[in-house]
Order: C-alpha cells, then structure tokens, then sequence
C-alpha cells in the first residue's frame, strides 16, 4: 500500500423522528462547532446533504430551517469542504402540524418504485440532485454533484433501479456500504455481509451487491471502512453505560423500531461489523486506529487504499469532536506522507 486516501463524512441531517428543543440545537449548532474543529485540523470533509429535507421544510413554509440549511451548506463550500447527495425520502411522504414531523412510514427510496407516483425513484433522485445543484453552484459556479449516500444505507429493495437513477443523473461514487454491517428494523434491512473482498469496486448495475461490475458503467464504491466484532469485545450493554458520561443529548427520536424483528437477525446484528465512526460514545481513538490498522493490513497488497470515516453532526458532541480531532492526529503520525485526507471533488479531478 502505498497511498491511504480517506474521506471524513459527515451526514447532515435532522433527528429523523422529529426535534427536542430546535432545529439550531439538532443540526446547525453542532454543524457550526464541526466546521470549527476542521478549520483547526485542517482537512477537508464531505457533508452528505439530507437534500430533501430542505424540499419539504420550504414547501412547509419552514423557511427558517431552508435558510439556514442553504447557508450552513453553501459556507461548508466556501470553506473548501464537499457537500454530496444523501437522500431520506421519507420527508417526501411526512406531515407537518403545529410545529411537528409525523414521519411517513415510507422510510426507503425501493418504498417508491411505483412509477405511476408522483414521487418515484427516478424523480426523486432528480430533484434532489437538481435541488443540491443550485445550493452548491451558487457557492461554487464549478460545482458538481456527484456522490451519494443512502439515507439508512438502504438500497435495497430495487437497488437496480436506484443504481441506474442515480448513474442517469450524473452520480459516479456511493459510499453507503460498509462491509460487514447488518442492521433490521420495521423499516430497513441492510446486509452487507457479502460484498467483494476488494478495497474499492465498481457497484454492479443489476443490484447483486456481492460482485462486481466489469464494465465500470456504474457507480464506484467507497466503502465506510469496518471491521468485524471482537469475540472478547466487552457487551455493548455495558459499555453503553459504562461510557454514558460520554453520549450526547438527546436531540430528536430516531423512526426505528425492532419489534417485529426476529431472533435470529437480532443475532446477526450483535455480531455485525464495527464502523469508522465518530457517533459512538464508546468507542476510542485507539479503537479507531484499529479499524484503520486492520483494513490497511488487509488490503495492504493493493497500491491505493480509499475508504470512509461516517459520523451525524446531530450525534455528535464534545467526546465526539475530541475522538475525530485525535484519529486525525493518530492517523497522520503512523502513516505519514502515505495518507492523504480527500474529498469526492479531489477524487473526480484524477
């Protein structure tokens, strides 16, 4: 390996459940103090725009929260940061009474395959990557959409049919797989489990997520980097309340539930890949190094590893901006002129 490129995402976005005090506390307060922190570190990042939640909050008449979303995203530009497509249609579908999001139960973008709806794959990918257009160009005339994030990870059902829209509509990169993860809600199933033991892929078009596409006419993987669970890992139970001094406040009500779900994905979720992230209050920066360690020695044969680090502004707090600024650091001290942190614009130029 001889270059390390790494991308720090961030998905910006709301409590998709609804807020606690307001939208300046969920989202643009913590926004603020992460565009702070990076200014300082000086690394450039990728903010995954919840695009669709602006489309519906104007059309609400939310003003407010439209205007402040624009500029937040629009100054993130002028900083030198990227800011890419992340799609919840579910705002599409929600209601909005005396102040509150009743969210619609129609969480995944495979919840409106109907191409007889008005909302369909095809027009929701093209308005949300018209809409972050005109946000991004009137910051940047040079701008260009082309990276993705599924809202949830979510791309399946009808994966080809989100493939093929996003790819009509200029997307060239996704970063929603991160291998190894399983999670099932109500609401979402996302299994990466069988993904291509390569550090980085073409998606194939026809949506089977465990091979690749040798045609290259299709979106280019960078995968949220993941490693697989301990078997002497310590419970996340305990951890959780061990480490609860740690977590932030609560900000909004996350939609999932796992009710309906059964034993035996309950069991492939305790067991599911650990993430690059910044959201989780129990995690170190030295178990961050972990995950970056273990995925450089497993790909370590190839000369150009590039991969994602993930964390959500509104999870995050001072635990959380102090285990970012400190993976950076670490990272930068063991790899040297080898690690390069990027952005998909940096990318798009080679």
């Amino acid at each position: 390996m001889n270059h390390l490129k790494l991308l720090l995402t961030f998905d910006y976005e709301l409590p998709l459940g609804g807020i606690v005090k307001s939208y300046r506390h969920s989202l643009f307060d913590p926004t603020d103090r992460l565009l702070e922190l990076l200014e300082k570190l000086k690394v450039p990042a990728v903010f995954f725009a919840d695009i669709l939640s602006y489309v519906q909050f104007r059309e609400w008449n939310e003003t407010g929260f439209a205007q402040a979303f624009k500029n937040q995203m629009q100054q993130a530009i002028t900083n030198g940061h990227d800011v890419q497509l992340h799609l919840h249609p579910h705002w599409l579908e929600s209601k909005f009474t005396n102040g509150k999001v009743a969210p619609s139960p129609k969480y995944k973008m495979g919840d409106f395959a109907n191409e007889d709806n008005h909302y369909n794959i095809e027009t929701i990918v093209e308005l949300g990557v018209n809409e972050l257009t005109k946000i991004g160009s009137s910051a940047n005339p040079e701008y260009r959409c082309m990276a993705f994030r599924a809202g949830g990870y979510n791309f399946v059902p009808h994966a080809d049919k989100i493939l093929n829209a996003l790819y009509n509509n200029g997307i060239r990169f996704d970063s929603s797989i991160s291998p190894g993860y399983f999670f099932r809600s109500n609401t979402s199933l996302v299994d990466y489990r069988d993904v291509p033991n390569i550090p980085n892929w073409y998606l194939s078009s026809d949506g089977d997520f465990s091979k690749t596409d040798v045609n290259k006419n299709t979106l280019f993987e960078i995968p949220i980097a993941s490693k697989p669970k301990g078997i002497f890992e310590m419970p996340t139970s305990f951890k959780l309340k061990k480490y609860a001094g740690r977590a932030v406040e609560n900000r909004g009500p996350m939609i999932h539930s796992n009710e309906s779900v059964g034993k035996r994905d309950k069991v492939r979720q305790l067991f599911s890949s650990r993430m690059l992230t910044v959201d989780n209050h129990t995690f170190s920066p030295d178990y961050l190094m972990k995950i970056l360690d273990y995925n450089v020695n497993k790909y370590n044969r190839h000369d150009e590893i590039i991969m994602s680090l993930i964390g959500h502004p509104k999870s995050m707090d001072k635990y959380h901006y102090f285990l970012l600024s400190e993976f950076v650091r670490l990272a930068g001290k063991k790899y040297g002129s080898k690690l390069e942190f990027i952005t998909f614009t940096d990318l798009n130029k080679n």
